[in-house]
């Protein structure tokens, strides 16, 4: 009987330790890796940040290579990974890749990289893990509902139902930036489909919507007018700054198309609140955003509905990723 009270008791020291203990969360993108220690309450030391090789075998050596150097000066609990495109996250394996990472759909990256470290691994789609980051930030994983959008050059998504990530049937779910917004067959998504959210209201959508504009006023009217070919999302920002009319037309068409798919996923979703980040959502006039979802959206969806800025930027996806793992082990008996 004793002897069952102490392995009861190590068991419940050595779950209460690894609680304590930080994860690693890994941040994957096209271009670059991001890696650091990261606890409850968020990173631990420097964030690491490395070009991403070219290939899933060196990617996984390279996720190898810095979580042992981390290890060097933090004792880790697990390894948390934020990947670009579908995940199966029981299997730990991107069973839908994003295109800037050739060949890496169907790798085992959870089962390659607990061989090599004998650490617990959790691999979630990176808007995600950010999704799972913003609201344990915000200590929103109370609430029902809560739809994160990243404004970047695309538009990633996650929806967080009752605290955890939804991942639907095939666990494609939370892909916000091709929910469609047009039916005029006007703008050719990344993904090869027609006029899905993210054609209008990303960056890229963005600048299309400026050089329409654009297309019809003299460089007299905006200096924007001079060179479509050389025009870019700042050139806009600083003109809207200077209080040129055109950019103030282009902005505010770009909040309408933002307020269009938000409530589009509002109406669908009742959600508690969005919270918005990427590289935009500096960008934002959250006044005015709210005024178009007011009337976009029905009054009992709108009641109370909140719009947040990210608190975590680029770190969102990577402090996501650590966190996840960190609370599962918090929940193994």
């Amino acid at each position: 009987m004793t002897g069952s009270h102490s392995v009861l008791d190590n068991n419940s020291l050595d779950n209460m330790l690894k609680i304590k203990m930080p994860a690693v969360g890994i941040d994957l993108g096209g271009t670059k890796i991001m890696i650091a220690a990261v606890n409850s309450e968020g990173i631990v030391g420097e964030t690491i940040k490395v070009p991403t090789p070219k290939s899933p075998p060196n990617i996984l050596n390279k996720f190898v290579e810095l979580i042992n150097q981390i290890k060097k000066e933090h004792l880790i609990a697990g390894i948390g990974i934020a990947t670009p495109g579908i995940v199966d996250t029981e299997l730990g394996i991107p069973i839908g890749a994003t295109g800037n990472l050739p060949g890496w759909t169907d790798t085992k990256i959870k089962q390659i990289i607990e061989s090599q470290t004998l650490l617990p691994v959790y691999v979630e789609n990176d808007a995600n893990a950010a999704a799972y980051a913003e609201a344990h930030t915000r200590n929103l994983k109370d609430k029902k509902c809560v739809i994160v959008l990243t404004i970047g050059t695309g538009i990633g998504g996650g929806i967080l139902i009752d605290g955890k990530v939804f991942h639907g049937a095939n666990h494609g779910a939370g892909h916000c930036g091709h929910i469609r917004i047009s039916t005029d067959n006007k703008r050719l998504c990344t993904c090869g489909l027609f006029d899905c959210y993210e054609a209008y209201a990303s960056g890229t959508g963005l600048l299309a919507t400026a050089k329409e504009i654009l297309a019809n006023v003299n460089p007299s009217q905006s200096p924007l007018a001079k060179d479509l070919a050389l025009l870019s999302n700042e050139a806009v920002f600083a003109a809207f700054t200077n209080k040129d009319l055109i950019a103030e037309k282009i902005i505010n068409t770009w909040h309408k198309h933002l307020a269009i798919g938000m409530a589009s996923l509002a109406n669908a979703l009742n959600p508690d609140c969005f919270v918005l980040g990427g590289g935009l959502c500096n960008f934002i006039n959250y006044e005015l955003l709210n005024e178009m979802l007011i009337d976009l959206t029905l009054p009992k969806i709108n009641e109370n509905l909140k719009v947040y800025k990210s608190e975590l930027g680029y770190h969102a996806g990577m402090i996501g990723a650590a966190q996840l793992i960190l609370d599962k082990l918090a929940t193994v008996n």
